[in-house]
């Protein structure tokens, strides 16, 4: 294989020189195959770690080592490292029980619902609402309520444990408001701070169940891989000479610190990343993560602007964000802008469709399902969507025989549109702004007339085998479950580490994607989505317009196409 002169100095400075270095990669520019070779200018290939982002990348290393023969090199993802850090000062007895679901699983205890019951009615209460037997509207409304202070409390929980965050009430509210946990209006509100008190409280009591469950039981979820050894203040029994720290743009603090723990005093650490390629701030990953590994280790900066994957005329498009990349490729690939109404005739089997925000997925899923199309969606994301349409009614309503219904299913659909009407009326309260609060009621029932309309359509399709939505939602959890050569659908985050020959970017026209209350540190991040959208096509790049989409709204309804008889 013929190396370019960046790679060369890479493995000059590996085997000649001393200190840490950072390697600065474009997208596609053929890292992992860069830090390998570099392992064999480490003489000692058994102190070398290889610290993976995640599974499927630490097996297709570890594979590619061993093909190399270099079976000595370690390779595991910093998840797994934390684990074993867990195992070698572990004292209590028990095994270590991986349960995913550890912290709903407490919240939902009953000990845990006694404890935070009296602040639940506190936030209740400084929120205007109550249970009130006579009112089965409030009562909605304060088990929705109810819902987001659970799902609120499990997100500050994974985030304060991956950052590494303080417990002081001021560390507390800065990362609520860092990561948009509330949003601006709800800071903004008079007795926010009061608030947030409450929601302190509620995280100490549920953080502190969970600490004492692994200390007794050694019961973990993923996070506490990497904040058990930080809080326990542990450290690994084996140590390497060489570390190699992949895709370290998108690392946590808790996921560095983890790395970290594994190098030798007077050891080396070589990490690879892209700064224009960290998109995963919403986790809890650190914006500045590539800086901070490298002002922390002191490293040399090594650069790789190289692109193996893209062809020239996608390259031209990723330069107007990341100028320095340039292709290896001799040719000039396709970049069209089409219109959305466009690509379910357009696209075939084996081509990545992929959007910035799931309601374009949602929409074109619609599309695709009418035309009888099969597609395959990421395991998570089909449950995204199944979720979404499902958390619009009640539980009885998703086993309803539809059929036994005066009107049948326009008697569900009245009663969910009257109901979630004056819901998304109350939600809109707190936008002060009378213009923005109108379009955002006006947008919320826009949507979801769309889910139901098409629910409507295929429910009168289907009748003949589905009798209650929960059939209907099995039906087409079908079609989004293809297996074979289909059509592959993604959000951005998801797909990337993807390449495909043919790649269509959803609403290109409106990234990088701004909303109002955006955080600093999101807009530079949602640049940095448009650059990884665009460089996962090896040949042909599809650029889809949304304007045709509100046409389309506007003239065209779901039950255009409907084959009445």
């Amino acid at each position: 294989m013929t190396f370019t002169d960046e790679q060369k100095r890479i493995f000059q400075f590996v085997e000649q020189e001393g200190g840490h270095g950072i390697i600065d990669a474009v997208a596609g520019a053929g890292k992992t195959t860069t830090i390998m070779e570099c392992a064999k200018f480490v003489k000692d290939k058994s102190t070398i770690l290889f610290c993976a982002f995640n599974n499927s990348i630490a097996a297709e290393i570890a594979r590619k080592f061993h093909n190399l023969g270099l079976n000595e090199v370690t390779v595991k993802t910093i998840h797994a490292l934390g684990r074993q850090i867990l195992q070698d000062n572990n004292s209590s007895g028990q095994p270590i029980s991986l349960e995913e679901n550890k912290y709903r699983e407490l919240l939902k205890s009953k000990e845990i619902q006694e404890l935070l019951k009296p602040l639940f009615e506190k936030i209740l209460k400084i929120n205007g609402l109550e249970i009130d037997e006579f009112d089965d509207r409030k009562n909605f409304a304060a088990n929705n309520l109810v819902n987001k202070i659970n799902s609120r409390l499990i997100e500050i929980n994974q985030k304060f444990r991956a950052t590494l965050t303080k417990e002081e009430v001021t560390e507390f509210e800065n990362l609520i408001i860092h990561f948009g946990i509330f949003n601006d209006i709800e800071i903004g509100k008079k007795n926010f701070k009061d608030e947030i008190k409450e929601y302190f409280e509620c995280h100490k009591i549920l953080l502190e169940a969970g600490n004492q469950l692994s200390k007794r039981t050694m019961v973990i979820d993923y996070t506490d891989m990497l904040y058990l050894p930080y809080k326990w203040n542990q450290q690994p029994v084996r140590k390497y000479e060489f570390l190699f720290i992949d895709e370290c743009q998108d690392l946590s603090k808790s996921q560095f610190a983890v790395a970290a723990k594994y190098g030798k005093k007077g050891g080396r650490i070589l990490a690879v990343g892209d700064p224009s390629q960290s998109i995963y701030g919403f986790t809890g990953a650190d914006i500045n993560s590539f800086n901070r590994v490298k002002e922390y280790t002191q490293a040399n900066q090594l650069p790789l602007t190289t692109c193996f994957r893209c062809p020239k005329k996608v390259i031209e498009l990723a330069k107007t964000i990341r100028t320095d990349i340039v292709s290896n490729k001799e040719d000039e690939g396709i970049t069209q802008t089409i219109l959305f109404d466009d690509v379910v005739n357009l696209s075939k089997p084996g081509d990545l469709i992929i959007s910035r925000l799931r309601i374009p997925i949602v929409l074109l899923v619609f599309s695709f399902i009418d035309k009888n199309i099969k597609v395959h969606i990421h395991e998570d994301e089909v449950k995204e969507i199944i979720n979404e349409i499902k958390n619009i009614f009640r539980q009885n309503e998703l086993n309803l025989i539809i059929s036994s219904l005066s009107y049948g299913f326009d008697d569900l659909k009245t009663e969910v549109m009257n109901r979630w009407s004056w819901i998304i009326q109350k939600n809109s309260e707190g936008i002060t702004d009378s213009t923005e609060r109108n379009l955002y009621v006006e947008n919320e029932k826009k949507y979801l007339e769309k889910k139901l309309d098409f629910l409507h359509k295929k429910y009168e399709q289907w009748k003949n085998d589905c009798d209650t939505l929960n059939d209907i939602l099995r039906k087409i959890k079908e079609y989004i479950s293809a297996t074979e050569n289909a059509i592959k659908l993604s959000t951005i985050h998801r797909a990337k580490g993807l390449e495909n020959k043919r790649v269509f970017i959803l609403n290109y026209d409106e990234l990088p994607f701004f909303r109002l209350q955006q955080k600093d540190w999101e807009r530079p991040q949602e640049i940095n989505l448009k650059y990884v959208a665009i460089t996962r096509a090896l040949s042909e790049l599809y650029l889809i317009e949304n304007k045709k989409i509100e046409t389309i709204e506007k003239e065209e309804s779901l039950f255009d196409n409907l084959p009445f008889d």
